[in-house]
């Protein structure tokens, strides 16, 4: 991706654009904006502006920066609107009081609440699934909000209008206003984390190391802090050379590794089937992309072999397993549901 001049208003916000670009914060709080992510600091301050779109929708995978951005739109909202009233929330914790103030029948009361707010914020969107009579009341705040009040910024994994179990109107709502996604970090950013995170420890990478980690450990800035943190701790050497960086992705790697029982329950659990389905003969399309994509996962998370994959989903011949994988494979560059379906399985097995 080309280098990018771009100047942010927003206070806090330092752009990172990778090799010869400006270096990260020295303070792991404070908000960078990798060249991936450029875009949804600039959502942030047009709903900053005046007459904004009554809605923002930030997604994107874990430790991408989506709460440090509803972070930094908080405070820039109070500071410039000191008498604004600003609700947030954990979306999961919108449903549950929602279905609270349907038993209390106090749902007038708890409406009103949001009715006379300026701004509502909520993270974690998706978990908003498995709150039915949380959904309804989020239609009604999203559709105020595209009257005019109150705005609403909303954070997810994924994109609200992909999110399984999620009223439609929800996305349909937010796909009108403002949405930006956000990425991991690419392979010249991370380099610079990597530099940076280890440098705080006293650690001097060469730049083969410094290569080799960015290409094996697509990370999120979050994820090489903790390693840095581990090798600071682990690490009696401050010299970390290319023999050094292997150890430290085989490590990785070892400690990454989870079983095909779990990557199963995950998967079945994700597309909502039970797992004897997910592990049987059935031939239903929702069943076959479920199978399809435990199986990729099994290769890919725990490293197993394609017979040993057959074997564990209903005796499979390693050629079918491979057929299925590399499918999955393609698909997950063009498939938008695909892929995140990927990333929230990972998610939920803790590896993204």
């Amino acid at each position: 991706m080309p280098s990018l001049d771009l100047q942010f208003s927003l206070p806090g916000v330092t752009y990172l654009d990778g090799e010869g670009g400006t270096p990260p914060p020295a303070h792991p709080g404070e908000l960078f904006v990798a060249q991936e992510n450029w875009l949804a600091v600039a959502a942030v301050e047009r709903f900053l502006e005046a007459n904004p779109p009554g809605t923002l929708a930030l997604f994107g995978p874990p430790g991408t920066g989506k709460t440090h951005l509803l972070d930094l739109l908080e405070r820039e909202f109070q500071r410039r609107y000191p008498e604004a009233l600003i609700l947030r929330q954990n979306a999961a914790e919108f449903g549950h009081a929602v279905a609270e103030a349907l038993a209390k029948r106090r749902r007038r009361a708890f409406r009103k609440r949001w009715q006379t707010a300026d701004l509502v914020i909520l993270d974690d969107l998706q978990f908003l699934s498995e709150y039915p009579a949380g959904q309804e009341e989020c239609v009604v705040m999203l559709q105020a909000a595209e009257r005019g009040s109150p705005l609403v910024a909303v954070a997810s994994r994924v994109r609200p209008w992909h999110i399984m179990g999620l009223d439609r109107r929800i996305g349909e709502i937010l796909v009108g206003g403002l949405t930006a996604p956000l990425a991991l970090p690419g392979v010249s950013v991370r380099k610079a984390l990597f530099r940076a995170a280890f440098g705080r420890h006293g650690f001097l990478l060469t730049e083969a190391a410094t290569d080799l980690l960015a290409r094996e450990l697509p990370l999120s800035p979050r994820q090489i802090l903790g390693l840095a943190q581990e090798a600071a701790h682990s690490l009696a050497e401050r010299h970390v050379d290319y023999a050094v960086a292997q150890s430290l992705v085989r490590k990785h790697n070892r400690k990454a590794l989870v079983s095909m029982e779990q990557i199963a329950r995950a998967t079945a659990r994700y597309f909502h089937i039970p797992l004897k389905r997910l592990r049987g003969p059935g031939r239903e399309r929702e069943e076959v992309l479920a199978r399809d994509v435990a199986m990729y996962l099994s290769q890919k998370l725990a490293r197993r072999t394609l017979k040993e994959i057959g074997r564990y989903f209903g005796g499979r011949d390693h050629t079918t397993v491979g057929h299925g994988c590399r499918k999955i494979e393609e698909l997950a560059a063009t498939d938008l549901t695909v892929r995140e379906a990927l990333l929230m399985i990972e998610e939920m097995l803790g590896i993204a």
